[in-house]
């Protein structure tokens, strides 16, 4: 086994700290520090300077409102915290459906894949089955796929489809869902769920009070469940949309934010955006695990959420450069990989791209653009993100050859088939190398697929596709006669 520090690619830590954020949240916090918020004079205030934002930069439309409500606002501990505490809301409404209606269906939620593995986790513990949808290679998703599945679900009638969960910016493919996509798909929502209304309706008919009033309002539509942490990380102009900017959308919608990925990690900062139900039982359940949000939380979001002139400068100077080192070390690591000729790229990036290739290998800059030409055989980076931090790395083309086995015992080793990505991550994890399962993302096993991030310095990420490289070169390359050929581009 090779005696290197670890390269842990599997993180998902942007590449900059949002430092003044942090440094006006904890000046802010030392005043009341020592004091309780019990009843919410703090998170009131707080709530009331990102209002605007939210209005202005997502355009969210509630019926009959000019604008959003404090009623329609709840703090997180970060995303996660608030997708747990929905879940656990939808499982009990199940149950409450099923007692109501004296059915067993089982609750569960649609998800695109692939999504980040933790949200495939999290309905588990809750009896909430997921239903995979498989995205476009643009990594859109098709409503008519949608549309389809949700007529297969009720037609099969096992499930109580309580939610649809996906993340825009997506994590990992880096996809922006567009005004137009989120409208071709709240179409499929709103038809659905007037359809599933309707049912609910005529069911009730038959029904006697009590039971008829607690049906009738009982929410049994599908939430959306719009995970936006990645807001503010799009590249070149492109603007995220929220199904919250639909007003047919607003009651079966609840937006998750914070400020984890712009650089807030640590602090694991949070809002919650949705209609009054959904909020109002939030913090009653939220009430019973603790007494109010964390303080510093909350101030961390007002330049997090900017409504004021110097908040606003705050997250625009930051997210400006934090972009902008994402852009170009994504452009770098897919350059390194699939060779520079597949990477849109300007000059200026491209001599840049040369001159740290040629610094870290200790190179002639002839020698880094060979290399940068070159790529590396057999791997292959699928994704070209409008957002974010990762890619998606494809080793497809490496099943059935042969690999080195148990080579960390010595000289002597095993001959085996690459067959899974198991052997994929005890070979990287001899060279050094960690990545993120594409198990855990919704691929198959099978599929070789992972997810790495490029949040790191130019010679890191040079670092890793050198251990790439040799977990090639010792592993597979001298059981083979040849590399095998670059898989299929995928756009």
């Amino acid at each position: 086994m090779h005696n290197k520090k670890m390269i842990d690619a599997s993180i998902g830590d942007p590449a900059l700290p949002f430092k003044t954020a942090a440094q006006y949240a904890m000046e802010q916090s030392l005043k009341t520090l020592n004091q309780y918020d019990n009843y919410g004079t703090v998170a009131h205030h707080m709530a009331e300077q990102i209002m605007d934002f939210f209005d202005r930069e997502l355009g969210i439309v509630r019926p009959n409102w000019s604008g959003v409500g404090l009623d329609s606002y709840a703090y997180t501990n970060g995303i996660t915290e608030g997708y747990d505490g929905l879940l656990n809301i939808f499982a009990k409404e199940t149950e409450q459906y099923n007692r109501l209606t004296k059915q067993n269906l089982k609750p569960a939620i649609i998800m695109p894949i692939p999504t980040y593995g933790i949200f495939f986790a999290q309905p588990e513990k809750f009896g909430i089955e997921v239903i995979k949808l498989q995205r476009e290679e643009d990594g859109s998703v098709d409503p008519e796929k949608l549309l389809e599945l949700l007529r297969a679900e009720n037609k099969a009638g096992k499930h109580h489809i309580v939610g649809y969960y996906d993340s825009n910016p997506n994590n990992p493919t880096g996809h922006v869902r567009d005004a137009a996509e989120t409208q071709a798909l709240a179409d499929v929502f709103i038809r659905y769920n007037d359809y599933i209304s309707y049912q609910k309706d005529k069911m009730t008919k038959t029904m006697k009070n009590p039971l008829y009033r607690e049906l009738r309002e009982l929410p049994n539509t599908i939430k959306v469940i719009d995970d936006m942490v990645y807001l503010g990380l799009e590249y070149d102009g492109r603007k995220a949309a929220a199904f919250m900017s639909i007003e047919e959308m607003y009651d079966n919608t609840i937006i998750l934010a914070g400020g984890s990925k712009i650089g807030l990690t640590g602090l694991r900062t949070g809002i919650m955006i949705g209609s009054e139900h959904y909020i109002k039982k939030y913090k009653e359940d939220r009430a019973l695990r603790q007494y109010f949000p964390s303080t510093v939380n909350m101030h961390a979001l007002t330049p997090t959420f900017p409504t004021k002139a110097e908040h606003l400068k705050m997250r625009t100077d930051h997210l400006h450069q934090l972009n902008a080192v994402h852009l170009f070390s994504g452009k770098l690591m897919k350059a390194l990989i699939n060779g520079i000729d597949d990477v849109e790229a300007s000059s200026a990036e491209r001599k840049k791209m040369i001159n740290h290739v040629a610094k870290a290998r200790k190179i002639s800059l002839v020698e880094a653009k060979k290399q940068l030409q070159d790529g590396i055989l057999g791997i292959n980076v699928t994704t070209t993100p409008q957002a974010g931090f990762f890619h998606m790395l494809d080793f497809s083309a490496f099943k059935g050859h042969h690999i080195k086995e148990n080579i960390r015992y010595g000289d002597k080793y095993e001959i085996g088939k690459l067959k899974d990505e198991w052997d994929l991550k005890w070979m990287h994890r001899d060279v050094g190398l960690q990545f993120c399962s594409g198990a855990g993302c919704g691929y198959q096993s099978e599929d070789l697929i992972m997810r790495t991030t490029f949040a790191m310095p130019p010679r890191d990420i040079i670092k890793l596709v050198d251990r790439l490289q040799e977990s090639i070169d010792v592993y597979i390359a001298p059981l083979q006669h040849d590399h095998p050929p670059r898989p299929k581009i995928s756009a």
